[in-house]
């Protein structure tokens, strides 16, 4: 429950800024019923423990749908003029601007506390820019019920800090980003910074008010690397053994498996060697900071060249075992040397590989500190 004395210096400060504010407090006892609101979302703002930018994301997103015509944009909230495809584009070369490139986003919700419950909903979004002039731009205004069906399909991009498989609205909905009220109910909270800050404050920074905020689960998607290991009492030995006596043992499955295969078919001399293993695996942390680990998808290099990349059932169904385990389990305990390649949609380079394994498994997941080389950040191996 917040404090009264809070909510009495927020009351005092909120009516000096209009009279009309009156319905919004006490937020101690009643709360307030439903409050329409605006938030502002500044993609400059946004800390990478976040692990995502829903502004960037967003205007990206939203920009490759309005252009197809899948989704439709409008001047505004009342929805009284469609801005076509063609309008969007014009409007941008007028005022030699990006939409794409936009610094901010608001989302147009309805607030409601009662006791200490919170809960909100999203209405739809707003598109402001500011061209070289200083002139504010309006790119328009989205329907939020034409779009979350959209939004809980596609996943937004995360750096390492964030979690995997991760919808667009499920991030909306999560309130983890940086935001400032701009509106609540008839006041203009851009005009009163400090009564915008202890409304957000008092509602999302108490232990002690229920939020219907969506819970983002701690998961990494993690893509690594395995090298055959010279030592035969070695995991990476075994797990290497394990596999190209599989495709030895069973050579009419390489070939039919494999356009390009690195040994021809006629030349029964020469061995299949496993060379190199690419795993992609969905981590996820438990509440006693225990990791489990999901393998969902492999790739095998027979003799330095790549297989085709292969479901985890698909190797299930080939009932290889390493160390009279499944393949799949063995791959679970971890009893093996591997160096990590990808996390979330952040590449991990060689030199800092062995220390953000490490910290996955002594930090929390949303404070690992890596920052890649700038020339290859897009790149990924």
């Amino acid at each position: 429950m917040i404090k009264a004395k809070t909510v009495s210096n927020l009351r005092t400060r909120i009516l000096i800024s209009s009279l009309l504010l009156c319905f919004v407090v006490p937020l101690y006892g009643a709360g307030f019923d439903y409050t329409p609101t605006i938030i502002q979302i500044n993609k400059h703002k946004q800390n990478d423990t976040v692990g995502f930018n829903i502004v960037e994301g967003s205007y990206k997103l939203f920009y490759k749908y309005i252009l197809d015509e899948t989704v439709k944009l409008w001047d505004s909230p009342a929805k009284k003029v469609h801005i076509s495809p063609k309008a969007l584009q014009l409007l941008e070369q007028q005022n030699d601007l990006q939409f794409r490139d936009a610094d901010d986003l608001f989302i147009y919700e309805y607030w409601k506390l009662y006791k200490k419950d919170f809960e909100f909903q999203v209405l739809g979004f707003s598109f402001f820019a500011r061209n070289k002039e200083g002139n504010k731009v309006n790119f328009g205004y989205i329907d939020a019920a034409d779009v979350q069906t959209l939004l809980s399909q596609v996943v937004i991009p995360t750096n390492i800090n964030g979690s995997s498989n991760l919808s667009y609205w499920q991030a909306v909905m999560s309130k983890k980003y940086f935001f400032n009220i701009a509106k609540f109910g008839n006041v203009d909270l851009v005009k009163n910074p400090s009564a915008a800050f202890d409304i957000k404050n008092d509602i999302f920074n108490s232990k002690k008010i229920n939020t219907n905020c969506y819970v983002i689960t701690p998961t990494k998607e993690v893509e690594y690397f395995i090298h055959p290991g010279l030592d035969s009492s070695s995991g990476n030995f075994w797990i290497c053994h394990a596999i190209e006596s599989y495709y030895n043992a069973n050579r009419n499955i390489y070939y039919n498996e494999t356009a390009t295969p690195a040994v021809h078919y006629l030349d029964i001399n020469t061995q299949l060697k496993v060379t190199r293993i690419d795993v992609s695996e969905v981590w996820v942390k438990h509440e006693n900071n225990q990791i489990s680990y999901t393998p969902h998808k492999i790739r095998i290099y027979i003799n330095e060249v790549p297989m085709p990349e292969m479901a985890v059932s698909e190797v299930n169904d080939k009932s290889i075992l390493v160390q009279f385990k499944p393949l799949v389990e063995f791959l679970k305990e971890k009893e093996f040397k591997y160096t990590l390649k990808r996390v979330n949609y952040e590449a991990i380079y060689g030199y800092e590989a062995d220390d953000i394994k490490s910290a996955l498994y002594v930090k929390d997941w949303n404070k690992i500190h890596y920052t890649p080389p700038k020339t290859l950040k897009d790149n990924r191996n």
